[in-house]
């Protein structure tokens, strides 16, 4: 019976500890515009998010697709799944020079493409990045729904 008690003691700290919160700075709110297009969200500080722009050295902020989609004019926001063709598509129109294709690698995934914009302004909790690179990833980057992105630590 002691055992048990323990055990539920124990187990209900760990749940609290392990949970992202705002308070801990770990859940931030994020704005990204994108000419006159802007788009809120959660993002999570990922101190294991090492993904980095190749050209400026800069963090990456990885996004739910969905979301970042929000950004494009209607109808034209590519296909997260279909990172090469969303780059084909809209590559040469008024976004030339913003989009890329970004590789990376994850659990489950040896070698993988992400499409990402540069944004005009991205502020994450209240600290203005300026231009950002924003991957669009294809599948939910939280699994209860708590927050929409990962951003690397913010230094």
């Amino acid at each position: 019976l002691s055992a048990a008690g323990c055990y539920a003691v124990i187990t209900l700290i760990f749940r609290g500890a392990g949970r992202h919160t705002a308070a801990s700075r770990e859940l931030l709110p994020a704005r990204l515009s994108l000419r006159e297009r802007q788009v809120e969200l959660t993002a999570l500080v990922d101190t294991g998010n090492t993904l980095t722009d190749p050209v400026s050295g800069r963090p990456v902020m990885v996004a739910e697709g969905e979301k970042v989609g929000a950004l494009f004019p209607d109808g034209q926001a590519p296909a997260p799944e279909d990172p090469a063709g969303g780059l084909a598509r809209l590559g040469e129109g008024p976004l030339r020079g913003r989009l890329r294709l970004l590789p990376y690698r994850a659990v489950g995934v040896d070698r993988g493409l992400l499409l990402a914009v540069r944004v005009d302004r991205a502020r994450v909790g209240g600290e203005e990045l300026g231009p950002l690179l924003v991957a669009m990833s294809p599948t939910p980057v939280s699994d209860g729904g708590s927050y929409r992105a990962l951003m690397g630590a913010l230094t």
